[in-house]
């Protein structure tokens, strides 16, 4: 086991923090504001654009600069993992349109609480998560 230290508690930090607890790591996820993903729940009008429901290859032709920068990181976990994801962890999504995906309830405030519940489970805890 690891000791991981994400700085961070935006959608990057949140995602990088659960994953590191899923490998069995030690994790610390330090946020300077008070409340985790305080710029998410500010997206979409507080709605969360959280994805589009795309092919790849047209997702990447909306990128305006470097798209084979994503190449690596869509091959890993893709927009449409993160929907299945979401899903899969209760929360499904409705998509509008142009493929805009949102969580079904329409509040950003529940893909952080889904993180922060995520990152509280006891099996979680028991690598050591905190929040500074």
């Amino acid at each position: 086991m690891l000791k991981v230290c994400v700085i961070g508690g935006g959608p990057s930090g949140l995602m990088a923090a659960y994953t590191a607890s899923l490998e069995g790591h030690q994790v610390e996820l330090f946020e300077k504001n008070k409340q985790l993903g305080k710029k998410l729940q500010l997206t979409g009008h507080g709605r969360c654009n959280v994805t589009n429901n795309c092919s790849k290859d047209e997702f990447f032709k909306h990128v305006v600069h470097n798209e084979k920068f994503l190449y690596s990181s869509f091959s890993q976990f893709s927009n449409l993992d993160m929907i299945q994801f979401l899903k899969s962890n209760g929360l499904p999504t409705i998509e509008e349109d142009h493929g805009r995906m949102f969580p079904g309830s329409n509040s950003s405030q529940d893909v952080v609480l889904l993180f922060v519940d995520l990152l509280r489970k006891d099996t979680f805890n028991k690598t050591g998560y905190r929040h500074h």
